[in-house]
């Protein structure tokens, strides 16, 4: 059976991240903002295949952990197969 196809808000996320690569887009205040909404980016996250994860780093010159969600491996194929199929059902804005 085909995978659903993902929503705008979903697709738009993904191609955020597809953008931003493995380095991934900070988290603000404890969510994605400059990602996607959260229901979006959860969607993506809990994927089977997940097509994005979240993650941490240490930051040394400010001795903190930062927060980031980044692209999978899985998100960058499926993006990549997906990608003109995608923007014919979601023209880019």
């Amino acid at each position: 059976m085909p995978a659903p196809l993902l929503s705008r808000e979903e697709w738009e996320t993904l191609t955020r991240l597809y953008a931003a690569g493995q380095r991934g887009i900070d988290a603000q205040g404890g969510r994605y903002p400059a990602a996607g909404p959260w229901d979006a980016l959860r969607a993506l996250r809990d994927a089977d295949p997940p097509l994005a994860r979240e993650l941490f780093r240490r930051d040394e010159s400010a001795q903190t952990l930062v927060f980031y969600v980044a692209i999978t491996e899985a998100g960058q194929r499926y993006y990549e197969k997906n990608r003109r199929m995608y923007n014919l059902f979601y023209p880019p804005r």
